[in-house]
């Protein structure tokens, strides 16, 4: 069959699903062409809920693997290592060409400029959304920004929208894990490991799309790449062209560092259009998700803090209580994380839904009368008295029975509120999401400190020689002890100052071992840190073996510094010898992992690779004193 006949096949799916599972397709060519001796992206398995809701259930999707030369076995599709990417460049092209093709006929509108505002405003099946008119009830800029956010929550109301939301969720795949999560737990409670936690499926649920969403449907955007090269960009200015802002609150230009040409990023508001871009910043993803509970008919509201956050909560039945929900992080219940964790100054948290808008800061805060100190955008009774009136508005059309039901939940709300909480596990880690640079400028994540520091004094010397050494595979350090003994100690993390974003990693199926930064972030560090109190000798000579590994655009920066010396660390250098910091007594080797490719970028900079059941140690670093 050709890709002809195929994409026949796939023209008889409706236009969404067409055009979500050639853009699945394209995903995976473009991870395999970039990385093509990974055979971890070669193998889709089944059980993945793009594969199996974007390809397996869509006509024509397996066939298009097929003729892209993956075989198929009851588990997985397989491209073998061996094979020909020809047949992927010409799906790629013939793909390319034909999902350009769609946005052409659909978009016969369109302005010339190509722009993504207005190829999706002009597809037929994506309406613009328009709200009645906005009557203003108070002249206080505060107040006034908290009701035209109360204004926005009319866009959940509508059905069409809720409709084309929850077509996009693999609600088959993600309810089957709830109901084993669900059942787990029961099993734990019948043996009597777990008091019952009065939960249902639906809290199972609200768990499962929140990992779904943050790690297959939406994307975080620092700075687009150029449009122009593809270079990296950064945020030179707003702009203010009627056109963009048409679908945007604002829209930011970014500068390529490379060809200087500007790339525009607007901040839609507009659910639709976010359903076809999926991606932005905490406001797109806390407005997208929001939309996505209340298309599953989950009572939900969209929490926006005015110190620069926003987020979801989702109501559960069970526990008849709102629960915090933050997709950018993918954690659920943890409302102290932003204090406690990311050391943020609360003063004002509202929550808007559709049908009720309310103050909840005092669910994410320990120390309330700190808080009050805080708020002086208007008087607390002026607050009360707005969000009153704002509420008996918007729910004048209610049934007398909903409206007596939102009385009661709010007031139990209250009262829940009422007692400050103190942070429990989970709720003093720091900021995940976005650009480590750029949360630590914010202050909104904390290096991880583990305080160790090796120092050296004169009967840790062997032969005139203090090394400390590790081997990933046992995940063990040795040095010089006292009376030039070996000392042990287990454990990575354990030996380092501080480390952010790091992990262990073993890989069962190649028997390989590593030190990488986590898969959810685009930056990791990890520092050991050496105090020298030697009085006998002098420091000649520091000989480090600090081997690393990149791929593709992978990137390892590492060097040895102390306060008036420093030295970098070459990749190819299988052995640094310096004599540079011969008059230093505080000395610190640090490195920086970062870049990579595609959905497995994290791999693509790792420390110290060797083979499981290793006995060699591929760092150590020797200090020689004469």
């Amino acid at each position: 069959m050709s890709f002809v006949e195929v994409l026949d096949k796939l023209g008889q799916n409706s236009q969404d699903e067409s055009k979500e599972t050639v853009r699945v397709l394209l995903k995976i060519i473009e991870n395999i062409l970039n990385d093509p001796q990974n055979p971890k992206i070669r193998t889709l398995q089944k059980t993945n809920a793009n594969i199996s809701k974007k390809i397996m259930q869509i006509n024509g999707g397996c066939l298009c693997l097929k003729l892209m030369g993956f075989n198929e076995n009851d588990q997985c599709f397989t491209l073998p290592l061996m094979s020909d990417l020809s047949p992927l460049k010409d799906a790629k092209e013939t793909l390319s060409i034909w999902l350009e093709s769609i946005k052409i006929s659909k978009n016969n509108q369109c302005s010339n400029d190509g722009s993504e505002i207005h190829k999706v405003s002009s597809d037929h099946n994506v309406k613009k959304i328009i709200l009645p008119p906005m009557v203003s009830l108070f002249k206080n800029k505060f107040l006034h920004g908290v009701e035209t956010c109360f204004h926005k929550t009319l866009y959940y109301k509508d059905k069409d929208l809720q409709i084309r939301a929850k077509k996009l969720i693999p609600l088959e795949l993600l309810e089957d894990k709830a109901q084993k999560r669900l059942r787990s737990i029961q099993e734990q409670v019948k043996l009597g490991n777990l008091s019952d936690p009065n939960i249902s499926v639906q809290d199972m649920l609200i768990l499962e799309i929140l990992q779904w969403f943050k790690e297959e449907f939406f994307t975080w955007v620092n700075s687009p790449p150029c449009d122009s090269c593809g270079g990296k960009t950064n945020f030179s200015h707003f702009d203010k062209d009627s056109k963009l802002l048409e679908y945007a609150d604002r829209v930011e230009m970014h500068k390529c560092d490379v060809c200087q040409i500007f790339t525009s990023f607007p901040r839609y508001f507009d659910l639709n259009v976010l359903l076809e871009t999926r991606k932005g910043r905490c406001g797109e993803w806390g407005n997208t998700f929001t939309l996505i509970c209340i298309a599953m008919g989950w009572d939900a509201r969209l929490v926006v803090d005015e110190n620069d956050h926003v987020w979801t909560e989702v109501y559960s039945y069970a526990r008849k209580r709102w629960l915090h929900c933050d997709p950018c992080e993918n954690i659920c219940d943890k409302p102290l994380i932003y204090e406690a964790g990311w050391k943020k100054k609360i003063s004002y948290i509202i929550a808007y839904s559709p049908d009720e808008v309310q103050d909840v800061t005092w669910r994410y805060s320990s120390n309330h009368k700190e808080v009050l100190k805080r708020r002086n955008n208007c008087t607390e009774s002026e607050l009360i008295d707005a969000l009153m009136k704002l509420r008996a508005a918007r729910q004048s059309t209610l049934s007398q029975s909903r409206k007596e039901y939102l009385t009661r939940r709010i007031l139990n709300e209250l009262i829940e509120l009422m007692v400050p909480r103190k942070p429990q596990d989970g709720e003093n880690q720091g900021r995940q999401s976005g650009d480590l640079v750029w949360r630590l400028l914010r202050g909104e994540i904390q290096h991880k400190s583990e305080n160790c520091v090796w120092t050296i004094h004169d009967n840790n010397l062997l032969q005139g020689t203090f090394t400390l050494r590790y081997n990933p595979s046992n995940d063990m350090y040795e040095s010089n002890d006292d009376e030039n003994k070996i000392k042990q100690l287990k454990g990575w993390h354990l030996g380092t100052f501080s480390h952010s974003n790091i992990i262990r990693k073993e890989e069962k199926d190649w028997k390989q071992v590593y030190l990488s930064r986590e898969s959810s972030d685009s930056m990791g560090s990890i520092a050991w840190k050496f105090d020298i109190k030697v009085k006998s000798k002098t420091l000649d000579t520091i000989k480090v073996s600090f081997p690393f590994t990149t791929f593709e655009n992978g990137e390892v920066n590492a060097k040895l510094f102390s306060k008036d010396a420093r030295e970098e660390i070459p990749k190819d250098s299988k052995l640094l010898i310096t004599q540079k910091f011969s008059s230093q007594t505080d000395i610190t080797v640090i490195a920086n992992l970062g870049g990579g490719t595609g959905d497995v970028a994290w791999q693509h900079a790792q420390l110290f690779r060797q083979k499981l059941e290793c006995d060699n140690y591929p760092f150590s670093i020797s200090f020689v004193f004469k």
